[in-house]
């Protein structure tokens, strides 16, 4: 987890190619929804599957055991779809108002981020479950881990963004801390499934901050 943030760095940087490349051809819409296709498709759909896990057990009002019984399952409830549903429709309508320009950079720095926010997660935060699931591997992240990838999104967003950098790192810290805090409230601790969900909040989050910075700076 040392390197999820350049894994993050990687995949946005391969999903702006392919923006770039496709906007050539295509309209902007067009090149946004590769984009996007081509980042679920190249991981899986592992967050994705993730969020819509977390989604079912945080929002079906039933006692936390039974929650964590439910983000196990691996049948997708309503919650789950629609959560699914608007978090891709968020990042593909705040990708499209965002000058075409700013478009890859956003992909780039929202990966990232994303990134970044589940190993602050796995780092401060106790695994929900007593055994199984990534408990194997949280174990072992830690503070050096959250501080290599901490400098790494430091440098990344300060050498695209300039002092506006601290704008948008100062939100996902804060996103970030209230999403884990949340999840904390629910059930006790992270699983890989809310680490998959922070992972596509914060990505939203991102866009969001980088769609003022872009159009109100």
């Amino acid at each position: 987890m040392a390197f999820f943030s350049l894994v993050g760095l990687l995949l946005g940087a391969s999903a702006a190619a392919l923006h770039a490349l496709t906007s050539l051809v295509f309209a902007a819409s067009v090149s946004n929804f590769v984009a996007l296709a081509f980042l679920v498709l190249s991981t899986g759909n592992l967050h994705g599957d993730g969020l819509m896990d977390t989604a079912d057990g945080f929002f079906s009002g039933r006692p936390q055991e039974r929650m964590l019984e439910i983000m196990r399952d691996s049948r997708v409830g309503s919650h789950g779809v629609m959560a699914g549903i608007l978090v891709i429709l968020a990042k593909f309508v705040l990708l499209g108002e965002m000058p075409l320009g700013m478009q890859g950079i956003a992909l780039i720095l929202a990966l990232a981020l994303g990134r970044w926010s589940q190993v602050y997660g796995a780092a401060l935060f106790p695994y929900a479950r007593l055994t199984g699931g990534v408990a194997n591997f949280t174990t072992h992240v830690g503070y050096w881990e959250l501080f290599f990838n901490s400098v790494t999104v430091l440098v990344l967003s300060l050498s695209l963004l300039k002092l506006q950098g601290f704008i948008l790192l100062g939100a996902v810290l804060a996103g970030t801390a209230l999403l884990d805090w949340y999840v904390l409230k629910k059930i006790g601790g992270i699983t890989g499934d809310t680490l998959g969900a922070t992972n596509e909040c914060i990505e939203v989050l991102s866009l969001v901050v980088l769609l003022v910075i872009f159009t109100k700076f």
